[in-house]
């Protein structure tokens, strides 16, 4: 067997363990998204570990082989390959997930890999570079030009949402046939477009909460390093959520210090030899639990309102006024029809009520003020 041979299995054989390493990180992060267990289970965080391990094994064959070049165009990806584009944003989604203490690390990790995924899809111009419209508006602050700035803002994110909206419901739609290869390669090369599309409104979504949690990290620091008793509502959900784990670290705090953990370090898939720079540990803050844990505990409590209930308000009277007039005229004519077609009670007693006025009131009975 010559040489050239050699490397062709090599290549083929690497190929197989990274889509096998892919598949398999998938199938586990659908499984954390859809799963009841609690999230700071001992079995949650092992399948969070796992999932991690699994897509950063990917990204390490990734830049062994290497899969993508620095002057190539997206046409020129093959089919198959698009696919692992997305391992950074899944990365940055699972690390998210992870519970250790020192939530600041977490959240340095999953910038990172957000970051690295934006950045990608730029290069490969699937979305644009994210630039603020401050220059453009040529410094001008005044209350009309704030006023045009949030009104492009809000319109930015309804757009936004209803195409994210119809992503979802494409890939939910797709994922299965994709996964099987029951569909031909136009319709699969499409399929992970839409995914890529759907990642980066999640992305940018994933980092606007990360710099909300870092704030309040910070602030728990700096309460700390003034000497000042943290907030009894974070003690009294770390107790709730943690009891087990803090006896048992009481019990042992006399008897032995426990290791110094390594810090974590992000998998960055790259386009040459050199590997890219990475962040360090964060805050030296010591956070007992995140933002969406805190905000859930406040919910049950009936002190914060349901956030799935204020968030369907907001969104329905967002569209209702944003809406065209002469869209929302066409969905009102295509429900009318829709109840025609189906004999919707209610529409026919509408109908009938109507009908029996018009033969009572007669057109223009009602218009004689001041005429003779």
């Amino acid at each position: 067997m010559s040489n050239k041979d050699n490397c062709d299995y090599s290549q083929t054989g690497a190929d197989e363990s990274l889509l096998e390493l892919f598949s398999k990180g998938w199938e586990s992060f659908e499984e954390l998204e859809e799963t009841s267990l609690p999230f700071n289970s001992t079995e949650y965080q092992r399948k969070v570990k796992d999932a991690m391990s699994d897509f950063e094994k990917a990204t390490t064959v990734i830049n062994q082989i290497g899969l993508f070049s620095s002057n190539e165009i997206i046409d020129e990806i093959s089919t198959d390959s698009l696919q692992y584009l997305l391992l950074p944003f899944f990365l940055g989604k699972v690390a998210l997930k992870l519970q250790q203490e020192d939530r600041s690390e977490v959240l340095n990790i999953a910038e990172v890999y957000f970051k690295d995924f934006l950045q990608r899809c730029q290069e490969y111009e699937l979305c644009e570079d994210v630039k603020t419209n401050v220059a453009s508006e040529g410094g001008n602050t005044n209350e009309l030009a704030q006023l045009m700035r949030a009104a492009h803002a809000r319109n930015d994110k309804i757009a936004q949402f209803r195409k994210k909206k119809e992503l979802e419901e494409f890939v939910k739609k797709m994922k299965l046939a994709v996964r099987n290869k029951s569909v031909d390669e136009e319709v699969r090369r499409e399929f992970f477009i839409k995914f890529l599309n759907k990642s980066i409104i999640d992305a940018n979504e994933e980092l606007d909460s990360i710099k909300l949690e870092k704030q309040m990290v910070d602030m728990r620091a700096m309460n700390i390093a003034g000497g000042n008793k943290p907030n009894q509502n974070f003690a009294d959900v770390a107790a709730i959520t943690n009891t087990e784990q803090a006896e048992h670290s009481h019990r042992n705090h006399h008897h032995h210090q426990q290791p110094k953990r390594k810090p974590m370090q992000p998998f960055i898939i790259t386009r040459n030899s050199a590997q890219k720079a990475v962040f360090g540990a964060g805050y030296p803050s010591l956070p007992v639990m995140t933002v969406d844990e805190f905000y859930d505990q406040r919910v049950r409590d009936g002190v914060f309102p349901d956030e799935e209930k204020v968030a369907k308000m907001n969104r329905d009277q967002a569209i209702a006024a944003a809406q065209d007039p002469n869209e929302k005229e066409d969905q009102e004519k295509a429900i009318e029809e829709v109840q025609i077609e189906n004999d919707d009670p209610e529409y026919l007693e509408r109908m009938r009520r109507m009908d029996e006025y018009k033969d009572v009131v007669r057109r223009g009975d009602g218009n004689r003020y001041n005429r003779s």
